[in-house]
């Protein structure tokens, strides 16, 4: 089998990371001094509260999420904000940790989804020494990669790693250019077959998926262009009953293949769950966030959209999230296509809580929310004392 090799001169066509947006914390604090009522010391003072506080925020995150914007979060609701530590003490405390394998092998999900007659976008072929899905390709070396992409590829497609997040790895290709042997990416840039076969041989542990692409939802391609956008629906499992707790639409702008938010220019819209209207709209992090209410490229209206097909999306949604019941918070990217919603992935942890929180500007930490968490907590330390007392009997 051909081993993965290093990157070609022209550095990689697939990103191995997910980019983040730049950190410049000194800078963020000169700016934030003047936005917040204690000025310099409020700002410090609030950072080293909120570390310690329930949502165990980093300093990043508080400026990440404008914290600091004095005429817009009071001290009371910036207690309300929910950081990575907080979801890391989560991980410790209650999440049933086995069962997160089926959410981060995108194989075993999709599996899952097709189980039980639920939309994902269709495999037409996986590269892995031994893995196969259904009547899908496999592709066992990367020769056998770059003979497919040159005879048997149905263009466009969207491809991606078995294991990966944050679209590191990702690629939307739309066709086949046999005269120089190059695929074409949507985004216009061009990458040999030769290459890309060689870097997709990167993920011969887990695997490389090659899925068909799907087309936006028809009324959406005019409001935000051609790429498609998907919603992050944040569901938590109340008495075993899957419940959409809030949910932001992952706007993408300019040329970006995914609608990713580190990805320059994509925007955050924060959701009604009942409507599926947009009541916010948020460009950037830090000191260069702005609210905006149309979109740059259309200039379509963004605040106050509708977003089509809303009740087929949630109850596609909160089906899908039913097969997961030990997971009491889940964080689920479905797409609206031009063939209804289409599940792409869920975080079984519920995923990083800056977007959501971003996005609507408000913490998730309200009186409801706490309550659910404490809930969970006791019900994770109910089984952990049943599980020790049956293996006590034994």
């Amino acid at each position: 089998m051909n081993m993965p090799s290093t990157e070609s001169a022209n550095g990689p066509f697939l990103e191995p990371k997910a980019r983040h947006h730049a950190f410049d914390i000194p800078g963020w604090l000169r700016v934030a001094r003047d936005h917040h009522e204690g000025g310099t010391f409020g700002v410090v003072r609030d950072i080293a509260t909120l570390a310690f506080g329930p949502g165990k925020l980093k300093p990043y995150e508080y400026f990440f999420m404008g914290l600091y914007e004095g005429d817009r979060i009071d001290a009371a609701e910036r207690r309300r904000f929910m950081g990575d530590r907080a979801r890391v003490v989560l991980h410790k405390e209650a999440i049933e940790s086995e069962w997160l394998a089926v959410t981060y092998d995108k194989l075993l999900f999709l599996l899952a989804m097709r189980g039980q007659g639920l939309p994902v976008p269709d495999v037409r072929a996986i590269y892995h020494p031994g893995r196969n899905f259904a009547d899908a390709a496999c592709l066992a070396d990367t020769d056998a990669v770059a003979r497919w992409l040159r005879d048997d590829a149905v263009y466009p497609f969207f491809s991606k790693p078995v294991e990966s997040t944050g679209s590191a790895g990702t690629a939307s290709i739309e066709s086949f250019d046999s005269a120089t042997d190059e695929l074409v990416a949507a985004d216009g840039r061009r990458v040999s077959v030769e290459q890309f076969s060689r870097e997709v041989g990167r993920y011969h542990e887990r695997g490389y998926l090659f899925q068909e692409r799907i087309a936006t939802h028809p009324e959406i391609a005019p409001v935000c262009g051609m790429g498609v956008s998907a919603c992050r629906m944040l569901v938590r499992m109340d008495d075993g009953k899957p419940v959409l707790h809030r949910a932001t639409w992952k706007i993408p702008a300019g040329v970006n293949m995914a609608d990713n938010f580190w990805r320059d220019g994509n925007m955050l819209g924060a959701l009604d769950p009942e409507t599926g209207e947009v009541t916010r709209v948020v460009r950037g992090i830090a000191v260069d966030a702005v609210e905006v209410d149309t979109h740059p490229d259309t200039g379509k209206a963004l605040k106050g959209y509708r977003l089509p097909e809303w009740e087929a999306l949630k109850e596609t949604c909160l089906k899908a999230a039913a097969t997961f019941p030990p997971l009491w918070l889940q964080g689920w990217d479905v797409a609206l296509s031009d063939r209804g919603p289409v599940l792409f992935e869920v975080e079984g942890d519920g995923g990083g809580a800056q977007m959501t929180q971003h996005a609507q500007g408000r913490g998730l930490l309200d009186d409801d929310f706490v309550a659910f968490l404490e809930r969970w907590k006791k019900s994770a330390g109910d089984r952990r004392q049943r599980l020790t007392g049956n293996r006590k009997k034994r």
